[in-house]
């Protein structure tokens, strides 16, 4: 995951602006492919360069998402954070065939400041 200080920053700004009263929901399968594509959470991978920096990123996101998940829902059963982690799981594979079938590993999202290349 490259930088361990890095990923640790990036979940914690994630996590701050996460509302963690608002529980009970499984994750919407497409938006959260939307999500992963489109750069939600800025990680350090998209600030890498190479092949596979834009997968490594997906990978980061879904971390990220998944600790926010399950931190969000630590009262509920099991099974419910079974099948969101699932759900996640599935999002990540779908989002890295979709960026591998598009042949757009190059492109680049992040929330750094306009005008920076590849943002």
């Amino acid at each position: 995951m490259g930088n361990y200080e890095d990923f640790i920053e990036a979940y914690q700004r994630f996590r701050r602006q996460v509302d963690l009263r608002e529980t009970d929901q499984l994750p919407d399968l497409d938006r959260l492919i939307y999500t992963l594509i489109i750069g939600i959470p800025d990680v350090p991978a998209d600030h890498e360069k190479g092949e596979d920096s834009i997968l490594d990123a997906i990978d980061q996101r879904v971390a990220i998402l998944k600790a926010v998940f399950v931190e969000a829902n630590k009262a509920k059963e099991d099974e419910f954070l079974d099948q969101g982690l699932l759900i996640y799981d599935k999002a990540c594979q779908m989002a890295k065939e979709i960026i591998s079938e598009s042949g757009a590993q190059d492109m680049r999202f992040s929330s750094g400041p306009k005008g920076t290349k590849g943002y």
